[in-house]
């Protein structure tokens, strides 16, 4: 039985109703032997979990990239490792399927998954899909009668990788902390620019230093991310809170509802030759 570390983090005590569904759901694995590791700003008594590690910090932005060092310190004990926020609801399937896309995908690309969010109606929305962020419609790559896509929003705030896929990625990037990307000399004008406008200036990097903790993974490390649009479903993530939709406590409203999401994907199914 091969074994999985998950490794939460969790910051306050607003989630916790999420977080233990999440943990639940995760301690309920029948293929898997699953241990679980909390980081947390505090002290947490939670049925299922192993350990949880109470971290101080004077930026707790960076409490997440602690899960990242705590599966890396760990890397050798472990064949499977999982990373998410509080409110991700890891289902078995998804850690089945990664693994079935592992045996036919190329060494240069990595299984991933989309956050979905779900209103009282049961209508699906995804807030992933939003601003610039669109799916690569010349990206479609088939391996063994299974479609594949690259949607550009790298974030899911989580992971799936295996020890093997692990250490890959610790040999191209640094895995106990973030890259910083060097920005453009185009950027830094631009930047200047706006500062001397008195407009706020764009963010040097792609992503939050949050979303990182996932998202260099996908971008750093010389493994393309892909979706497999034929098993779409089987590739969703729930983010629970279900915020996004609305906008709500504070969240900025982001989504594409399931309308986009078909057509996109029927868009893409039409470049399977």
């Amino acid at each position: 039985m091969k074994k999985i570390l998950a490794v939460l983090v969790n910051y306050g005590q607003e989630q916790l109703k999420y977080l233990e569904e999440v943990v639940k759901e995760l301690s309920s694995f029948t293929k898997y032997e699953v241990s679980i590791i909390v980081q947390s700003n505090i002290q947490l008594s939670i049925k299922n979990v192993d350990k949880v590690n109470v971290v101080e910090l004077n930026d707790y932005q960076l409490l997440p990239l602690t899960c990242r060092k705590e599966i890396w310190d760990r890397r050798n004990d472990f064949d499977i490792f999982i990373y998410g926020e509080n409110d991700h609801l890891f289902k078995e399937h998804h850690v089945d399927k990664h693994l079935e896309y592992l045996q036919i995908l190329p060494q240069n690309r990595i299984s991933g998954l989309i956050q979905y969010e779900e209103d009282k109606s049961n209508n699906y929305y995804y807030p992933g899909y939003h601003l610039d962020f669109e799916w690569d419609y010349n990206s479609v790559e088939v391996y063994q009668n299974k479609v594949f896509a690259h949607f550009t929003n790298l974030h899911q705030a989580s992971f799936i990788i295996t020890k093997t896929q692990l250490i890959e990625i610790g040999e191209k990037i640094n895995f106990n902390h973030l890259v910083i990307k060097e920005p453009s000399l185009f950027f830094k004008v631009e930047k200047k620019f706006k500062k001397w406008l008195g407009l706020k200036p764009l963010n040097d990097q792609n992503y939050s230093v949050k979303c990182k903790v996932n998202t260099d993974l996908y971008e750093f490390a010389g493994k393309k991310k892909l979706i497999c649009i034929s098993e779409f479903e089987d590739n969703l993530i729930h983010h629970l809170p279900n915020l996004y939709i609305e906008g709500e406590k504070g969240r900025n409203k982001l989504r594409s509802d399931d309308k986009r999401m078909q057509l996109a994907l029927s868009k893409l199914m039409s470049k399977v030759k």
